[in-house]
């Protein structure tokens, strides 16, 4: 495992944002009725939001971050680092981040690159941000995540795109020597890289005429090589494993207990999976809030997103001790326990 310890660095706001456009679980053609039945209490998401054709996520995580900036009252000159984490680039050249910085008007002086984590793109990014903010040199910085999972799934694979929403997110920290340290704990399993994985595109297997041909894997579940791929049950196995223990390892490491912990956010991966790591550990419910019933799986957005759908009125008046926990694509995880006062959160904005 991998810990650290990361001071002077507060989170000031966050933002989320989804496509105006609503599909519903009731209403997908790959599931026969006794599959609704079944499958969508399962998962625990009964609707989800999908970008429209030409659209983006870094779009939504460009719209989150400018009204971030404007309701912190931020001057965009002061802004010295921006990170856009998500296995969904606009272009494979260049970084989006480089796109969202022109398209926010920030300084030519702003550093700005891109991440590629999925499930573990919130806590990978705002560790690297903060510990980059901890110097001193860089004060202000935005970590920006996306989530394009319609352009990931087939829309004819019942097992994979069902759960997916498209989302973006925008995160505020600041340089304060005042403020509590931030802890982390990160690791990684590349041996079982394969377990969630996108097959043609990249390097290693470029695009050709059959990374497009639709192969049926069993009754609608069908996919090309361009389709995200998992290996369902290795994934929970991973992931039931690895959570909780990542959680302990590192509450133990920064000498806190459960109980002086306000909240924890998980990576929303899906109901059922979060329920067992919710009872492993023993927390109590409302502890540990899910927003996949109207939005589902929002991917590297999904502990912002959660945060601020969930939890908006209370992050944003009192103080809170929380942990973010996430788990996934690589296969990577991370927890982070950190402290927040008063966040600004805007309400949830559509595109």
């Amino acid at each position: 495992m991998a810990l650290t310890t990361i001071h002077n660095v507060a989170i000031r706001g966050m933002a989320a944002c989804v496509p105006s456009k609503i599909e519903e679980n009731s209403d997908y053609p790959h599931f026969d009725e006794n599959e609704l039945e079944r499958i969508i209490p399962t998962i625990g998401v009964e609707r989800r939001r999908v970008l429209e054709k030409g659209q983006t996520c870094g779009d939504l995580a460009c719209k989150a971050a400018e009204k971030l900036i404007a309701e912190l009252g931020w001057e965009k000159e002061s802004i010295q680092l921006l990170v856009f984490c998500s296995p969904d680039r606009d272009y494979i050249l260049p970084d989006t981040a480089c796109v969202i910085q022109g398209r926010l008007g920030l300084s030519k002086a702003t550093m700005a690159f891109d991440m590629t984590l999925g499930c573990t793109g919130w806590t990978y990014p705002m560790t690297t941000a903060a510990s980059i903010v901890s110097g001193g040199c860089i004060k202000r910085a935005l970590v920006l995540t996306g989530n394009h999972a319609t352009y990931e799934n087939s829309y004819e694979d019942k097992t994979a795109y069902p759960l997916f929403s498209d989302s973006g997110s925008a995160t505020a920290i600041e340089y304060d020597e005042h403020a509590p340290a931030m802890y982390a704990e990160l690791g990684t399993d590349g041996e079982n890289y394969k377990d969630i994985i996108i097959h043609d595109g990249g390097a290693r297997n470029g695009f050709t005429e059959e990374s497009l041909k639709l192969i049926e894997y069993a009754p609608n579940i069908k996919r090309n090589r361009l389709h995200m791929e998992m290996e369902g049950m290795a994934v929970f196995s991973f992931a039931l494993k690895t959570a909780p223990k990542s959680i302990n390892d590192l509450l133990e490491y920064c000498g806190k207990t459960q109980d002086e912990v306000d909240y924890f956010f998980f990576h929303q991966a899906n109901f059922y999976m979060l329920r067992k790591i919710i009872k492993k550990l023993k927390l109590e419910a409302d502890k540990a809030p899910i927003s996949m019933q109207n939005f589902g799986n929002t991917g590297a957005s999904s502990i912002p997103f959660t945060m601020v759908t969930e939890r908006r009125e209370y992050l944003s008046q009192h103080k809170s001790r929380n942990v973010a926990c996430s788990f996934g694509v690589g296969l990577s995880w991370a927890s982070i326990y950190y402290e927040t006062e008063k966040l600004v959160i805007p309400e949830l904005i559509e595109y």
